[in-house]
């Protein structure tokens, strides 16, 4: 069976080697869009290399171009796409780069899973902590319902990645995805919060486009990642598409946002709830209007007496 990274050795000049899923085919690849018997490939005395498609639905493709038959002329180096699977071609005159020590493999594993960690329990801690700050008497009910809500769109979030990297790659991304999912969505949470609480507490425009500028790139990271992560997309490809992914999914928030023009009974969601000490900006409170309304009411009563 052909594994990922192995290699096999070509003769100089000899009968054609059949490659597809079959268990008799000579290179034996476990890939769903291979066919049974898929290619053949004819190495020649010569050094060139004869590609043949044996009448399968996906054919070869070669330098990005899907083809039935190819004659390479100079194999050293050279791509070839079966299925979903890469084969590469080179010659023994191709040099071997130096073995790279790795210390990476564990290192990373760890690293996804602190993410992952910190990214439930601050997810977890923004539910509990905005339905305190604005329902105190029902902030348990309104804490859960939101985890839960939350963790259903974050659910089907990650399944896609997941199940996308499983058909590209063949292969479950388990801790990747999750660490992207919960990293993105806390720190996203968390500072579209803190932007509301600076538009709060100062009332300036600025800070509300720090604030969407910061979440969109945060967003634009997440995508990125979830893509190089399930997909075999090259870095400006993917950042293309996590660009436009992500712009598109913010304008159409906003759209769903903005108030119908049309509907006069229409009542605006109320905004987030801030404790009126935390605000900075110049200028008589409401509260503290209604309080110096109520003594002036009281001490006006007491003049009547």
């Amino acid at each position: 069976m052909m594994l990922s990274r192995q290699r096999f050795k070509l003769p100089g000049a000899g009968p054609p080697l059949v490659i597809g899923r079959d268990i008799a085919c000579d290179v034996v690849l476990n890939d769903p869009y291979v066919a049974p018997r898929h290619a053949q490939l004819v190495p020649g005395a010569d050094g060139v290399v004869r590609l043949s498609d044996l009448g399968s639905v996906n054919g070869l493709i070669v330098a990005d171009q899907r083809v039935r038959e190819t004659v390479i002329a100079d194999p050293g180096g050279t791509w070839v796409q079966v299925g979903h699977s890469h084969l590469r071609i080179r010659t023994a005159a191709d040099p071997l780069a130096p073995e790279r020590p790795d210390r990476e493999s564990l290192r990373s594993r760890r690293r996804e899973y602190a993410v992952a960690v910190l990214g439930l329990l601050g997810a977890a801690g923004f539910a509990g902590f905005s339905a305190w700050l604005e329902a105190p008497d029902a902030a348990l009910n309104t804490g859960l319902l939101r985890l839960l809500t939350g963790g259903a769109v974050l659910g089907a979030w990650f399944g896609l990645w997941v199940l996308l990297g499983r058909a590209v790659r063949s292969r479950w991304q388990w801790t990747g995805n999750l660490a992207v999912t919960l990293g993105a969505a806390a720190l996203g949470l968390w500072l579209w919060w803190g932007t509301d609480a600076t538009v709060f507490a100062y009332g300036t425009l600025r800070a509300r486009v720090i604030g969407v500028l910061l979440v969109l790139l945060v967003a634009v990271v997440a995508v990125y990642l979830e893509v190089r992560i399930a997909t075999r997309l090259r870095r400006q490809r993917a950042a293309l598409l996590a660009v436009a992914v992500s712009l598109v999914a913010g304008m159409a928030w906003f759209w769903v946002q903005q108030p119908a023009g049309t509907d006069v009974n229409r009542i605006p969601p109320p905004g987030r709830l801030f404790p009126p000490d935390w605000s900075r900006q110049p200028g008589v409170r409401v509260d503290r209007l209604l309080e110096e309304a109520l003594d002036l009411k009281d001490a006006a009563d007491r003049a009547g007496d």
